[in-house]
């Protein structure tokens, strides 16, 4: 499962459970810390923004040359564009300060961090067990905008392949093609394929006309079964495929340069290490 649904709105599992771990160390930092009158909850916001701000600083770093394309993307978080290591070295690091500085919030701090760290890694853990991480590309036969029936995983099959599950009527769908035309024209080893989900072949090549977009790849998904198959119920989804048809990867959401940047590259430092195992 890669999305839920909350009414209209779909957020990936990745980021809500983020915001639930979240609330979870405020409310445990708020509860312990009243008995002795010193809660801890504003602390824990502190650690979490000051955390949040660095992981982006450094990945905006990263990715300068990408981020130069539209200044306004640096302050775009819907990309998700964030370092991760950076992010918790930062927040260990607050903490350790904080921690030092604030003794009678010790053990609400303590607490409510390990709340919500607790929380976090037991759904991830479950998630895991629950989902193959290593899950292979779904089998189900899709059509080319020329008519003709073909299975998706044998598109750009033996290569690491990039899947934009996407539909003319969706706006972040419609803004992130310019990013993904240009990376298939400038990125030969990563096959790219353009899973159009629930339209027919008409609408989607008027569409490509209207945009005057030179995409290769380009299938009609008429019952969106892909989508369904893999757990995402948002638009766009980017499924990042080794070259043994494994999801290794995904982006819910629109994608930037930047942040498809750090996602090829992670996928090509993958199809490398598994080379080297094979050979």
């Amino acid at each position: 499962m890669l999305s839920v649904s909350l009414g209209p709105l779909s957020l990936p599992v990745d980021r809500l459970l983020l915001l639930i771990s979240f609330a979870a160390a405020m409310l445990v930092a708020y509860l312990v810390g009243r008995r002795n009158q010193s809660p801890a909850d504003g602390k824990i916001a502190t650690i979490f923004i000051g955390s949040m701000l660095v992981a982006r600083l450094v990945f905006v770093a990263q990715y300068w040359e990408q981020y130069q394309v539209s200044w306004w993307s640096v302050i775009d978080i819907r990309d998700a564009g964030f370092n991760p290591w950076a992010g918790v070295g930062t927040a260990v690091l607050m903490t350790l300060y904080m921690l030092s500085q604030h003794k009678k919030i010790r053990k609400a701090l303590v607490s409510g961090l390990s709340a919500g760290a607790g929380l976090w890694l037991l759904v991830m853990a479950s998630l895991w067990m629950i989902r193959d991480t290593s899950q292979q590309l779904p089998t189900i036969v899709v059509q080319e905008l020329s008519g003709n029936s073909v299975e998706i995983g044998e598109i750009e099959a033996g290569k690491p392949r990039v899947i934009n599950l996407w539909a003319t009527w969706c706006p972040p769908c419609r803004r992130e093609m310019p990013v993904l035309q240009a990376a298939q024209q400038n990125t030969d080893e990563i096959g790219f394929i353009f899973a159009n989900q629930g339209e027919h072949q008409a609408v989607i090549k008027q569409y490509l006309d209207t945009e005057s977009l030179a995409l290769r790849n380009v299938t009609a998904d008429s019952k969106a079964l892909l989508g369904q198959m893999v757990g995402s119920r948002a638009l766009p989804t980017t499924l990042f495929i080794d070259g043994q048809g494994r999801i290794v990867d995904a982006h819910l959401g629109e994608l930037s340069h930047a942040k498809l940047a750090s996602k090829l590259e992670r996928l090509k430092t993958l199809n490398k290490e598994q080379s080297k195992v094979n050979n």
